[in-house]
């Protein structure tokens, strides 16, 4: 190997092990800042080794052709460290800071949002019912002033209907609505328990999307912790 070979591979190595150093930074400050993707985890660890890998590999190839000895791995260890003594801090408050902007810009663009859309919406639609309410109380008021003079005839024909019904066309339909309704109900059952557990997850992600909002202005004002390596 020749002379020029050997500091390429110094440098190459030297730099591989700080830019590992640097992305294991960025990825665990942002898993550690935004709690909700935590369960990425696992797969980061897995995708971070698989670049590590191809990074070295790659680094070797252009610096001397892919000869691995035993201080290909002394170089990397003596680039991490030094990456950790410089740039570290730098590397996770920068991150930090790139994080709470992108949440605070998240939460204007929301909040943008339910001012100009749903705010509207809400408005409209309250209009709307308000507005529908004052007309059926007013058509009510103005039935009740028309039917007034034949409520005695309307409530004789009622009871009549409701004695002639019982006495005819109920023993009838009654033995065939009662095994019919068993049926609807027992078919419907798994639906309703569908509904109600899909009712219960949606409250249920939308009460931990509030408490993550919550919880993230609480924390801004706090010192945020370097991640353990």
């Amino acid at each position: 190997m020749s002379l020029q070979m050997q500091y390429l591979t110094i440098l190459a190595m030297s730099l591989s092990g700080a830019v590992l150093g640097a992305v294991y930074d960025v990825y665990r400050t942002i898993l550690q800042e935004w709690k909700y993707l935590r369960w990425l985890g696992p797969v980061l660890d897995f995708a971070f080794w698989v670049f590590a890998l191809l990074l070295v590999l790659w680094a070797l190839h252009g610096a001397n052709h892919a000869d691995v000895r035993l201080y290909v791995f002394l170089l990397l260890g003596i680039g991490l460290v030094l990456y950790r003594l410089l740039l570290r801090k730098l590397v996770v408050g920068s991150t930090v800071r790139m994080v709470l902007a992108i949440t605070y810009f998240m939460k204007m663009l929301y909040r943008f949002f339910l001012l100009t859309v749903i705010g509207p919406l809400v408005w409209l639609w309250t209009a709307l019912v308000g507005f529908w309410r004052i007309i059926d109380r007013l058509a009510q008021s103005i039935e009740r002033m028309i039917l007034w003079p034949f409520q005695p005839l309307l409530r004789m024909v009622s009871w009549l209907g409701r004695t002639l019904y019982g006495w005819t066309v109920q023993p009838l339909i009654e033995p065939v609505l009662k095994p019919l309704r068993k049926k609807v109900n027992t078919w419907l059952a798994p639906v309703r328990k569908f509904s109600g557990q899909a009712r219960r997850k949606w409250k249920g992600f939308l009460r931990a999307v509030a408490n993550w909002l919550v919880d993230k202005d609480e924390d801004e004002n706090d010192t945020t912790k370097p991640p353990k390596r």
